[in-house]
């Protein structure tokens, strides 16, 4: 026999104002897209065009940033590095420094076109918006290409929760 519960009103003991986020749970993902490319042809990191405006919701949280898109060596023998920057801050040297950058792409035997894929989390520890960019440099005197062959190039923030009450 079956039963039946009948209410007029059902109220939560919570309310949203008061939900406690488990650590690693995304609060919110943001992807942009460039096209087209940006040439480098010194030591100097220039930026590449692949960027996006990112606001975290809570100065606990982390931010996992994912970078994919297309290089072009542009000839044999050159090698040409890779980072992130956060505003005005290179990520790869917050806790390393001296580093050459997240990523490098090296062919002694010939012209390389190849994707690549970056991946960097963040503690940017702000509520303020945030612009994040791949920038990239040559390893001599020499040109290279971010975002070659006509390639869509993203660039994806997701902000992961920390363990704090969130409202």
């Amino acid at each position: 026999m079956g039963s039946t519960l009948t209410v007029d009103n059902i109220q939560g003991a919570t309310t949203a104002a008061n939900v406690k986020m488990p650590a690693g749970a995304v609060l919110q993902v943001q992807q942009a897209y460039a096209r087209g490319g940006v040439n480098a042809d010194s030591t100097s990191f220039v930026a590449s065009g692949i960027d996006i405006d990112f606001t975290p919701k809570y100065a606990t949280s982390k931010v996992l940033i994912q970078v994919t898109g297309c290089y072009d060596t542009d000839a044999a023998s050159r090698q040409m590095y890779a980072v992130i920057y956060r505003d005005s801050t290179r990520l790869d040297n917050v806790s390393d420094a001296g580093s050459t950058g997240l990523a490098s792409s090296w062919n002694n035997g010939e012209r390389q076109i190849s994707n690549f894929n970056i991946m960097w989390l963040d503690s940017p520890n702000t509520t303020s918006s945030i612009h994040y960019e791949l920038y990239h440099k040559s390893g001599g005197s020499y040109t290279t290409e971010m975002g070659s062959q006509n390639v869509r190039s993203t660039i994806t923030c997701m902000e992961i929760a920390g363990w704090v009450l969130y409202s």
